[in-house]
């Protein structure tokens, strides 16, 4: 069986491959001799082979090298932005219960007690209270006394209210109306009479 190698090239007659043909394409006129070479095919084989390089069918049967286009670098798409977690919802305001403002009301309180014994030198009214009982400086025990009764008398107004906040027979106030209505501190009915009171002042009148 008569064969024949052909080289087919493209619409833009760039070289594609071989093409065997087989007696089917021989020209029956010329006692099958002639071949029917198809059109988008040459006899002449193109050059082996050269990286970066390819061949143009001309027009004269030949084949004309040049060099190959490089391929179209297609970027990467994007990486999508991971999903961001959207944030917590707020939570519902909650109002807060009795016992929680009453809680509240205590600790701004025992704060204004603590401030003002702070201001008159103690670090707080706990440690002005503990003067109370020490007779060693007049002054000092006098202070603790003040401070000591004083922290009693604020604490029976603040529970006493509290109830009647309770029963309904008051109004529940804010600290900023609170702690104007609480007792004062009364240091004069503690004063004492150093003259009396100090061995310095004693042995200095013999």
């Amino acid at each position: 069986m008569k064969t024949k190698t052909v080289y087919s090239f493209g619409s833009d007659r760039i070289y594609m491959g071989p093409v065997v043909l087989d007696e089917s394409d021989l020209s029956p006129a010329d006692d099958g001799e002639v071949w029917l070479i198809p059109g988008n095919c040459l006899e002449t084989p193109p050059p082996p082979a050269v990286e970066g390089r390819r061949y143009f069918a001309a027009a004269n049967g030949m084949w004309i090298e040049e060099d190959a286009p490089l391929p179209e670098v297609v970027p990467n798409p994007p990486m999508p932005d991971p999903p961001v977690d959207a944030p917590a919802p707020a939570p519902e305001p909650r109002e807060p219960t009795r016992e929680e403002r009453a809680a509240a009301l205590r600790n701004g309180v025992q704060k204004y007690l603590d401030m003002t014994a702070a201001a008159h030198g103690y670090d707080d009214i706990r440690t002005a209270v503990t003067y109370a009982d020490e007779p060693a400086v007049p002054r000092f025990q006098a202070e603790g006394r003040a401070f000591r009764a004083w922290r009693s008398l604020v604490w029976d107004f603040c529970y006493s209210l509290q109830d009647k906040v309770a029963a309904g027979l008051a109004d529940e106030p804010t600290l900023e109306q609170l702690l104007p209505m609480l007792p004062v501190c009364d240091f004069i009915a503690f004063q004492v009479d150093l003259a009396q009171t100090s061995p310095l002042v004693e042995s200095s009148a013999e």
